[in-house]
């Protein structure tokens, strides 16, 4: 496969740990105790920088925010493309900042937004635009919350609600002074 920039995850499948591997043009899933590659899934594009997260058994992944995300179930052998996945959505892929799972949601940091889909389906459900400038670090979820982080050096904290129709709610932003810088 080309190349990648994002990180293998380990993950349980049917007892056993699998290492998933996403690239430029797959993603895959090996056995960590010989190596050996177990079962692919075809995801053209590259380069795949955000890293996979993993949720109820499920992969989310894609190659490139021109892409869509797709869903995969790793219980497979050989080419799994047409077997194993279970959904794919265009129009919310991030360009750097990898995906966060919080049960039953899956969020995604696309240009200066940030867009929630049901995790299970999916179904896009809302977005928020942040004002906050690219957010290409990943978010992170931490004590019920949020935290969504920019170039531009500001932190915007979210609530999230239980309601799948409802945006989450910011109940901060915090500003530093200055840029990241590369």
């Amino acid at each position: 496969s080309r190349i990648a920039h994002a990180t293998p995850i380990v993950m349980p499948v049917n007892g056993k740990d699998q290492i998933i591997s996403p690239a430029g043009d797959v993603i895959q899933g090996f056995d960590p105790v010989n190596g050996k590659l177990i079962w692919t899934v075809a995801s053209n594009g590259e380069p795949c920088v955000p890293s996979p997260v993993i949720g109820d058994g499920v992969i989310y992944s894609s190659p490139t925010n021109r892409a869509p995300i797709l869903a995969v179930r790793p219980d497979g052998q050989g080419d799994c493309t047409k077997t194993h996945i279970a959904w794919e959505q265009s129009g919310y892929t991030p360009m750097m900042s990898s995906f966060l799972y919080v049960k039953p949601f899956l969020y995604t940091c696309p240009d200066n937004r940030i867009c929630c889909l049901n995790a299970s389906i999916g179904e896009f459900l809302w977005q928020l635009r942040l004002g906050a400038g690219a957010l290409n670090p990943s978010p992170v979820y931490a004590d019920g919350k949020i935290y969504v982080l920019s170039e531009k050096g500001i932190t915007t904290v979210l609530r999230p609600s239980a309601d799948p129709a409802t945006p989450a709610e910011i109940i901060a932003k915090n500003e530093l002074d200055g840029e990241l810088t590369r």
